[in-house]
């Protein structure tokens, strides 16, 4: 069986029924279609969203505690959100970098 080689591990590109796809066609869109972009991690999209959460709400209690955090014997709700509002928000800028490292990570990749 005449197989051909590709790369330094002989693997090759084939088609549906068996046959080696040549090279050249290989990173090529057929005509009249868009180029396809890969589907988003659903995991990124959502530590996008926490980390907006996280921010808006940190900051939210932090504008709006004072007024409603009174001086009482236990802790209350309210006074628990404005006490950790500097966290969410430090956490929140926290995740917003990292994310920023791994899309440029995977930018990276993709380019070469």
């Amino acid at each position: 069986m005449d197989q051909q080689q590709s790369g330094a591990l002989g693997f090759r590109e084939v088609d549906r029924d068996g046959n080696p796809v040549p090279p050249e066609v290989e990173g090529e869109e057929p005509a009249g279609r868009l180029k396809s972009w890969p589907a988003p991690n659903p995991f990124i999209i959502a530590l996008w969203l926490i980390a907006a959460g996280l921010i808006a709400g940190g900051l939210a209690a932090l504008i709006g505690g004072p007024m409603s955090v009174g001086m009482a014997d236990r802790a209350t709700v309210p006074y628990l959100v404005f006490a950790f509002a500097p966290q969410g928000v430090t956490g929140g800028i926290g995740i917003i970098l990292a994310l920023l490292f791994w899309h440029a990570w995977q930018w990276q990749r993709r380019r070469c």
